[in-house]
This record gives structure tokens, sequence and C-alpha cells, in this order.
């Protein structure tokens, strides 16, 4: 049987539902589905997330159906060279469409929109759960690690 054929898309302003949608339903991509969803935002903070020019969120589709998001920042440069890098903050793929190319698609979209841009560099703090992937798609580790500091 052959497998269906699912479209990636880079949202924009006008999608905050679909946004919204996934918010609601996101458990389902993360290694732990038993967790609760993170939950939408109101429709003006969907509205100035997608309205954000630092932010890219790139939608694996089936139909209705969402198979999995890649969500990057754009980090501009304050020195000589590329103008930019991006930062991959967040990529998940449905539990049932795992190992079904979703994840490599998605990769491919957010390459081909570097590519058309000029930015050579992506930077991914991944989960350790998420390494093998990220390193079987040709992502190397870097020196240093990534620190994380709650403030409030």
């Amino acid at each position: 049987m052959k497998p269906e054929k699912f479209f990636i898309r880079l949202l924009e302003p006008g999608d905050e539902a679909v946004l919204n949608l996934l918010a609601e339903q996101d458990n389902l991509f993360d290694q732990d589905p038993s967790v609760p969803p993170s939950g939408a935002l109101s429709v003006d903070g969907a509205r100035s997330f997608l309205s954000d020019p630092s932010v890219l969120f790139w939608l694996a589709e089936l139909g209705t159906e969402i198979m999995g998001f890649l969500h990057c920042y754009i980090q501009r440069h304050r020195t000589a060279g590329p103008w930019a890098e991006l930062l991959l903050m967040e990529m998940g793929t449905r539990v049932d469409w795992r190992r079904r190319g979703v994840g490599r698609a998605l990769l491919a979209a957010m390459e081909d929109w570097m590519h058309g841009r000029g930015v050579r560099e992506v930077w991914v703090p991944a989960n350790t759960y998420a390494t093998p992937f990220y390193e079987k798609c040709g992502f190397a580790k870097d020196e240093g690690e990534i620190l994380v500091r709650a403030v409030g």
C-alpha cells in the first residue's frame, strides 16, 4: 500500500486557528503523549506570534490533520558574514507518523528556506531522546553546552 502524501507549509498571519489546534493536541507529538497539551494562545497572542518576523513555523499536514511541526527563530548576526542563523526551538511528529519521513521533510523545508536566503547554519538544543535523529540528519555536536536559568 502506498503511503499517504502529506504537505509542508510555512504558517503565516491568518493561520492562528491551526496554530491553536496544534497547541490543543501537541502532547501527541511528544516523547510522552500522556502529558497534558500546552493549550492555545489567545487569538491576539497567536496573531502576534505568527506576525513576528523572527518566527518560522512549518506544519506537515494531511487534509486537516497535523502530522508534524517545526518551529525556528531567526537570529540576526551583529558581525560581518552571513546575516543570520536559525535556532530550531521545537520539532515534533505525531506518534503514529514517526519513521515515515515527516521529520526529514520538515527539515528539508527549513533548509530550502535557508538556501533561498543565504542562511548557512542552524542550531538545535535537542532533547536527549531526539539527538540520534538530528545526528542522522547531519547535525553534529558543538563545543559547549546549552545552559538554562529560570528567572522569576
